[in-house]
């Protein structure tokens, strides 16, 4: 159901904030910022997407008008930064990744068409929500935010599932659309991964160079 007042789901936008958070944490504190750093950069990444979102609506943001939107965000932190020191062995990392962009997408089109936006509004509130809170992490953690080769075919990604949230949600079925939309940006961003034509990265970080197989990694 979706909240009149709200105007996305609680079902859909606490699970993004717990994963956006989540990877924040975990992303940021495997680089040796300090926990209360973590802390704060999976705040940003969890919770600013849907406030720059609400701002842009000119409604008050849903993190300053629930309660819960905050602790989520916290504890999502907090898994990420407890995992921190098994990043490197978690093979779905760049997937969880995916997800949590996709999901903030989502949210971000979800919220904007649910207020009857134009079309054009919708989508780039979407594409908003899903970068915002990154982008606003790496202005404050100084990371080299276009240092990414696989920009061109994330933003392509990011107008696809766009475009199937709105062919779907004009149907009138709003779970439909939320799960095409999910699966056709995670689906776009791992073949594009497959084919080359992109990175697991964020956008400001530089790419891993490939280990031959069998070569051990660099000595601590």
């Amino acid at each position: 159901m979706i909240l009149a007042q709200h105007g996305v789901g609680l079902y859909l936008e606490l699970p993004t904030i717990f994963i956006a958070a989540f990877f924040g944490a975990a992303y940021f504190a495997v680089r040796r910022v300090t926990v209360l750093a973590a802390f704060v950069l999976a705040l940003i990444i969890g919770l600013g997407g849907g406030i720059w979102r609400d701002i842009i609506l000119n409604i008050e943001p849903a993190a300053f008008q629930y309660w819960y939107f905050v602790p989520v965000a916290l504890l999502g932190g907090t898994v990420g930064v407890l995992v921190r020191d098994r990043i490197d062995s978690i093979k779905p990392i760049p997937y969880v990744r995916n997800l949590a962009t996709a999901m903030l997408l989502l949210i971000g089109l979800e919220k904007a068409y649910s207020y009857d936006n134009p079309i054009l509004s919708v989508v780039l509130i979407g594409m908003i929500t899903a970068i915002a809170g990154t982008v606003s992490a790496s202005l404050l953690s100084r990371n080299d935010l276009f240092h990414h080769n696989g920009g061109a075919f994330t933003t392509l990604c990011l107008l696809v599932a766009s475009v199937v949230f709105l062919a779907a949600a004009a149907t009138g079925r709003i779970y439909l659309a939320e799960v095409a939309t999910l699966l056709s940006f995670v689906a776009m961003r791992h073949w594009g991964h497959k084919r080359g034509w992109t990175v697991p990265q964020l956008p400001w970080e530089p790419a891993i160079p490939e280990t031959p197989s069998g070569a051990s990694g660099p000595a601590n």
